[in-house]
């Protein structure tokens, strides 16, 4: 039997040294019986779903062995060696191939799988491959990179599962994920690439340009670049804004922190335009204001603003607090809408406590000019007075509500009416113009 097997290999190395191409070596039968033509067909049915293995390499040693109580054949390849499960290519400096139909193969040294439909490939210095199993185990810290439609992801972690059939990889232990655009550290994850997804679960965090996020569980989509983080998802996010000094007439670059906090944060990448949002208990912080609201969608880098259900903004610098149920923010021009059942609330600045209040149909806000204009149904409160209009212009900085749109005025049970009433909130003064008239208690204006 050694002289067979040495005059077999001899043939092999002299066909090598006269002949380029590797032998390709079948591990589905015994390597050295001839096959029983007439049983051919009958075997093709009987192994119909078996998974065809090709294996090969340069050199080639075959040993008997015990495995699991079990006498096996062991077929060692060196040398370029590599088994073909499928379409997918497994290849190492030495692998053992243990069983006639190559139900496992031990890979050692310079270990790579190639799984060329999805684009994958794996690579590690240590590998087990099961054919029943349908899995490659990869350790000693492997790589997994994946380039597809343009995009380039690599994952590092201790240990890597793949399953070969559902193109499904499971990664364990300090898992860490690399794309073009953020970096994603995490304990343990699953890449499924037919659904184009990495999930990440252990409180995961992620780092990108000027920006952190973490939460408990993070789903990246590969191809759109679109991440999902649930359970407590914060980001803390660096930004440098201009700031313009009127007096002085200059513009400076601002630091600005911003926290951004909610059950789950979504964010998109449609084309050329990302949106990222917040979903249930959204809040925003910032030094000089607060953004609460059930649901906030922010695009183009946090210059478009909006902001749905239960919505509260708190300007701190100008003391005042803007509520309702939808508001929309554009950065770009300064300007905010807030609408169904808007309301201003008007603060102390020192110490923020509320002066008073303003209701309406809708309400606008310019940044520039630092004016609030409310229109529809104006309804005002104060500490002593309650006044009513259909146009309303509020002037932060002098702290000046300006009433208009047949305006009355009420208080210490006297009401009167004014071509123009203008309301001072927060130090609770009024100032009432062109054609008073006190209207009688019961008579309608």
């Amino acid at each position: 039997m050694k002289f067979l097997l040495i005059s077999v290999l001899s043939l092999i190395l002299f066909s090598e040294t006269f002949a380029s191409p590797i032998p390709i070596l079948y591990g589905s039968e015994d390597f050295f019986k001839k096959e029983d033509t007439s049983l051919l067909k009958e075997e093709k049915k009987t192994k119909k779903d078996k998974i065809p293995i090709i294996w090969g390499g340069s050199s080639l040693t075959q040993e008997e062995r015990i495995v699991n109580g079990f006498p096996m054949k062991v077929f060692i390849l060196g040398g370029g060696a590599y088994i073909m499960h499928k379409s997918i290519k497994l290849s190492a400096r030495e692998i053992e191939i243990i069983g006639e139909e190559a139900l496992l193969g031990n890979l050692k040294g310079q270990v790579i799988v190639e799984d060329f439909q999805n684009g994958v490939t794996l690579t590690a210095t240590k590998g087990i491959y099961d054919k029943i199993a349908g899995t490659v185990s990869l350790e000693n810290h492997p790589i997994l990179t994946q380039k597809k439609d343009g995009k380039t992801v690599r994952i590092k972690c201790q240990s890597i599962v793949r399953n070969l059939e559902e193109a499904k990889t499971t990664l364990a232990g300090k898992v860490v994920v690399t794309s073009e655009e953020f970096q994603v550290f995490g304990e343990d994850a699953v890449f499924t690439e037919k659904e184009d997804r990495i999930d990440l679960k252990g409180e995961p965090f992620l780092f990108s340009e000027n920006r952190f996020l973490i939460g408990q569980t993070l789903s990246y989509f590969v191809k759109e670049g679109s991440i999902q983080l649930d359970g407590e998802a914060t980001i803390y996010q660096v930004s440098y804004e201009n700031k313009k000094d009127k007096e002085k007439d200059t513009v400076t670059k601002e630091r600005v922190l911003t926290l951004f906090s909610g059950k789950t944060l979504t964010h998109l990448n449609k084309g050329k335009e990302t949106v990222t949002s917040m979903n249930g208990d959204a809040f925003m912080y910032r030094k000089n204001s607060e953004f609460k609201a059930d649901l906030l969608e922010s695009r183009k880098s946090n210059k478009e603003i909006k902001a749905t259900g239960n919505v509260s903004y708190l300007d701190k610098e100008n003391g005042y607090r803007m509520e309702g149920g939808l508001l929309f923010y554009d950065k770009e021009r300064g300007y905010s809408y807030l609408t169904e059942n808007p309301k201003i609330v008007f603060l102390n600045k020192k110490d923020l406590m509320e002066r008073g209040q303003l209701t309406s149909v809708f309400i606008e806000r310019f940044d520039e000019r630092n004016e609030t204009v409310a229109r529809g149904d104006v309804q005002v409160e104060t500490q002593s007075a309650k006044a009513t209009g259909e146009f309303a212009t509020y002037y932060e900085k002098k702290d000046e509500l300006v009433l208009e749109g047949n305006p009355t005025l009420e208080r210490n049970t006297t009401k009167v009416s004014a071509g123009k009433i203008i309301l001072y909130p927060k130090s609770d003064k009024a100032l009432l113009t062109d054609g008073l008239k006190v209207i009688p208690n019961g008579e309608k204006k």
